[in-house]
């Protein structure tokens, strides 16, 4: 599952390069900036983790997650991107604008442009691409985009295009099933980026090997499970790159990746699995920084102790989420909401008092109103995978030391998800649950409404992901209303509302919102993480 495998939301690094570059907020005015700093010319070599399920693929139509998508951003450029801040921008789309309830989208295209090849990127080229992705099973085109027009009918093979997507000179109009003022942010992800005529259908294994894109670097050459090297592409539409050469050293774990670094060897080292940093945590190459994914309990609130809303803040109160954050090494950090911080305006102390700071006085007194004393008998469900294992202890301790409560602990092997959704779902379910979560993209919409949607109620009939059974019609209403608010800041403030709704019941309870972790050399300059946690090598260079 794409949440449990660590993706965050969907993105791009915002590239700045050479010359001057116009990045377009979706809606927004346009900002110039300098140039990075540093030589031009060079080589960076690095570690990322090994393909996940791709099968070696490496083309956009079978990104999902991982060092997948990871190599779509570097290959090809879409029509708009994430910033590090979290924001979308526009790239080559110079305007993205919505009909007045945001279902019918006029997206136009920057002149000019092509693949590295020399092949014309233009509206087909695009169109050619999505066909491809929603065609592609293994990618993320079937869930971001399955709200397009006649998905359904490409998917299938019925059509080879979508009724919903027309092409002219300039751009593209896009007709989605229903509203979705969000629609820009999910153009980001590489699965939306154009293809050129030499793509093939999906199962072209030649060209799944050796994509041909537009992005700041193109392919050399690839070796399956082992490596891929990147060079600079000239006819990039924002510049070139200041490294000449990219050398992407393929490894199955972090303690390798480390090795590497400390060799010599990589010039940034990937620390994805590392459960506990802190032996790296001081040296003065370590770099982290939130991602878009949020470490939480479920409390299944159909029946059993938690059913009262007084219990779900019991245990809220009861945990200290600067311990919980600390079992990283410092990598991960208190959870002040559910929405990850890494989007604008989410992530701070405020909404969620009871996330803000421990309170062992008033959980106990929260405990008693809900009836719940000491010797109270609670499950805790969890995955057996090193993280949710520690997490699972220290929360079992506090409740145990805090409110007297008796934790039975119920683990599931990490490899069978279905069976721990299955067991959540269930009628005899009660108690708590350790899970995860990220958005498909940059938007609150999709990190609250799969997990909390009043008519998402998770059973063993389907496949939804409101497995607390929490239903609330204004948390819905809001929901509703913000997924068809053109306006930025208004969207953000009713998706506020929304969570804010959710957390004063404590529909969910946050605990640690996740963090990536690297080694950097220091003879390099603008290489940073991207929202994703990705280097950002489009901006690299060294000093």
């Amino acid at each position: 599952m794409r949440m449990l495998a660590g993706a965050g939301g969907a993105a791009l690094v915002a590239l700045v390069l050479v010359g001057t570059v116009i990045l377009v907020r979706a809606g927004g005015d346009g900002e110039e900036t300098d140039p990075p700093a540093g030589r031009t010319g060079g080589t960076l070599a690095m570690t990322a983790p090994a393909l996940l399920g791709s099968g070696g693929q490496i083309d956009p139509s079978h990104s999902y997650s991982g060092t997948e998508r990871f190599l779509g951003k570097q290959l090809y450029t879409g029509l708009t991107a994430v910033g590090t801040d979290g924001r979308i921008r526009n790239m080559l789309a110079t305007e993205i604008r919505p009909e007045e309830s945001c279902r019918e989208w006029h997206i136009v295209l920057r002149d000019g442009t092509t693949f590295s090849d020399g092949q014309p990127v233009d509206a087909e080229a695009f169109s050619r691409g999505w066909v491809r992705a929603a065609s592609t099973e293994e990618g993320a085109g079937p869930y971001l985009m399955s709200d397009i027009e006649g998905f359904d009918a490409v998917a299938s093979g019925d059509a080879d295009a979508f009724s919903g997507v027309k092409a002219s000179p300039n751009g593209l109009s896009v007709r989605l099933t229903s509203p979705n003022c969000d629609f820009p942010a999910r153009l980001a992800d590489p699965v939306f980026a154009p293809l050129p005529s030499s793509a093939g259908e999906p199962d072209d294994t030649a060209f799944n090997a050796h994509p041909i894109g537009n992005g700041p670097f193109k392919l050399e050459s690839y070796t399956s499970a082992k490596e891929a090297v990147l060079v600079r592409n000239d006819a990039w539409a924002f510049g070139k790159t200041k490294l000449d050469r990219v050398e992407i050293r393929l490894v199955p774990d972090a303690a390798l990746s480390r090795g590497m670094f400390q060799s010599d060897d990589v010039g940034w080292s990937h620390l994805t699995g590392m459960e506990d940093v802190r032996s790296v945590g001081d040296d003065p190459s370590f770099v982290s920084r939130p991602a878009p994914f949020v470490r939480m309990l479920v409390p299944l609130t159909a029946r059993g102790p938690m059913e009262s809303r007084e219990a779900r803040l019991a245990v809220s109160y009861a945990l200290d989420r600067e311990a919980l954050a600390g079992l990283s090494g410092g990598v991960h950090l208190p959870a002040h909401g559910l929405v990850p911080r890494s989007l604008p305006g989410f992530g701070r102390p405020g909404p969620c008092p009871s996330c803000d700071a421990a309170n062992a006085e008033r959980a106990k007194q929260l405990a008693a109103e809900a009836d719940l004393g000491t010797g109270t008998e609670i499950r805790l469900s969890y995955r057996t995978s090193p993280a949710e294992r520690n997490l699972a202890d220290v929360v079992k301790a506090r409740l145990e030391s805090v409110l007297g409560w008796k934790v039975e602990m119920k683990a599931t092997p990490v490899a069978e998800f279905a069976r721990f959704r299955d067991d959540l779902v269930s009628d005899e379910a009660s108690g708590l649950a350790l899970f995860a979560w990220g958005p498909d993209y940059a938007s609150p919409y999709t990190m609250l409404w799969p997990l909390l949607g009043g008519t998402l109620v998770a059973t063993d009939e389907n496949d939804y992901y409101n497995l607390s059974g929490w239903k609330n019609g204004r948390f819905d209403e809001l929901m509703g209303q913000a997924v068809r608010t053109a306006s930025g800041q208004e969207r953000t403030d009713l998706y506020r509302q929304a969570e804010k709704a959710a957390l004063d019941d404590m529909a969910l309870i946050p605990l640690v919102n996740e963090g990536r972790a690297a080694l950097a050399g220091d003879g390099y300059v603008h290489l940073e993480m991207d929202y994703d946690g990705d280097p950002t090598l489009a901006t690299a260079a060294l000093k």
